[in-house]
C-alpha cells in the first residue's frame, strides 16, 4: 500500500508547522532586564534595549547600566530614575521586563501575613518585606538569609507551574534575586503600573514579569542556553540559534559585533536580557491579556511569547 504522503517528489516532512512568529509592538521601547540579587549585583544586572516603529525591531543596545555604582543599595536608588529617564526618551511607551520573581506563592504570603500587601501589587509587597527583614543597618546577603529561612519548605505560584518555570521563587539559586528585587520595585512609584495588578496606562511605563528561559523554549524547543561548568558544555551555537529564531519571527534587527557579544557571553546574561525584552512585547503587542482566570491575583503572572506561536489564530 503506498502512503498518500509518497511521491510527488516534495521534501517537506508530514506534520511540521511553519516557523514561530511573535508580533511586537510598533512603537515605544522595550527594556529587557536580567537581574541579579547577588553582591554588587550592579556587576552583574544586563540590559537590552529595543527601538520600536512600524517598520521594524532594532536591539540597539545590550549592556550593564549599573557597574559604575554596583552595590546593591546603588542599584536601588538608580533603578527608578534611570526607568523613568528611558520612559522620557520613549515618550511614554516604555515596556520593562525583569526577570525575576514579582511575588512569593499565596501559602508562602499568608505564612509572612503578607497576603494583603501582595493584593495591592508588587511594590507594596516589596515595601513590607524590606520593613520587616531589611532595617537600617542590617546587610542584603543577612536579610536574605533570613527570609529564606522563614519561609522554609519551597513552594511554587501557579503562575510557575504554567510557564514550567526552572526553580521557585524561593529557590536555592533564586531566592535572593527575588529578595531584593521585591524591594527594588519598592522604590517606584505612581508613575508606572505593575501589570497585571494595574491596567497599562497610556504615557506611563509598564513593567512586568517574564521569564527568558520560557520564550526560549517555546521558540526553539531549548531547556537552557548558558554555558554549564558541571556538563562541561558550551552552547555558544545555540544562543546563536536564538539569536537568528528571534531574527526570523519577531523581525528583531540587531548589528553583528552586538550578536557577537551575545553568543561569545557564558553566562548568557545578554541573552536572558533581550529574550525578557522580547517575552515583555509580546505581552503588550497582546495587550497584556490571557492571565488564566484560577491564577491567584497576590501571586501574579509571568508574561511571554504566546505557547505554540506557529499555530494560526
Amino acid at each position: 500500500m503506498v502512503s498518500a504522503n509518497a511521491g510527488g517528489g516534495s521534501s517537506a516532512v508530514f506534520g511540521r508547522a511553519p516557523a514561530p512568529r511573535v508580533t511586537l509592538p510598533k512603537k515605544g521601547v522595550l527594556l529587557g532586564i536580567a537581574w541579579s540579587g547577588a553582591q554588587g549585583a550592579g556587576n552583574q544586572i544586563m540590559a537590552a534595549k529595543v527601538e520600536l516603529s512600524a517598520t521594524k525591531a532594532k536591539l540597539s543596545q545590550v549592556w550593564r547600566p549599573f557597574t559604575d555604582s554596583p552595590g546593591r543599595r546603588d542599584v536601588l536608588q538608580r533603578l527608578p530614575e534611570w526607568i523613568a529617564e528611558t520612559a522620557r526618551w520613549a515618550e511614554g511607551k516604555l515596556v520593562v521586563g525583569f526577570d525575576f520573581p514579582f511575588s512569593l506563592s499565596e501559602t508562602h504570603l499568608r505564612q509572612l501575613n503578607l497576603l494583603r500587601q501582595s493584593l495591592r501589587g508588587p511594590g507594596a509587597l516589596g515595601k513590607a518585606i524590606e520593613e520587616r527583614f531589611l532595617p537600617q543597618g542590617v546587610d542584603f546577603s543577612e536579610a536574605a538569609e533570613v527570609f529564606r529561612d522563614q519561609l522554609g519548605k519551597e513552594r511554587i505560584r501557579l503562575t510557575d507551574c504554567y510557564r514550567a518555570t526552572p526553580n521557585s521563587p524561593t529557590s536555592q539559586k533564586l531566592y535572593r534575586h527575588t529578595f531584593f528585587g521585591l524591594v527594588a520595585l519598592s522604590r517606584f512609584g505612581d508613575e508606572v503600573n505593575f501589570v497585571p495588578w494595574d491596567p497599562p496606562v497610556a504615557g506611563q511605563a509598564s513593567i512586568v514579569e517574564v521569564c527568558p528561559v520560557h520564550v526560549a523554549r517555546v521558540l526553539t524547543g531549548a531547556c537552557s542556553f548558558a554555558d554549564d561548568p558541571r556538563d562541561g558544555v558550551n552552547r555558544s551555537n545555540l544562543r546563536a540559534v536564538l539569536l537568528r529564531t528571534l531574527r526570523t519571527a519577531s523581525k528583531l534587527e540587531f548589528d553583528m559585533e552586538v550578536a557577537a557579544s551575545i553568543v561569545e557571553d557564558e553566562r548568557a546574561d545578554g541573552l536572558r536580557a533581550v529574550l525578557a525584552a522580547v517575552g515583555a512585547g509580546a505581552s503588550a503587542s497582546a495587550g497584556f491579556e490571557g492571565v488564566p482566570a484560577n491564577v491567584p491575583r497576590s501571586e501574579g503572572w509571568i508574561y511571554s511569547v504566546r505557547e505554540e506561536p506557529w499555530r494560526d489564530g
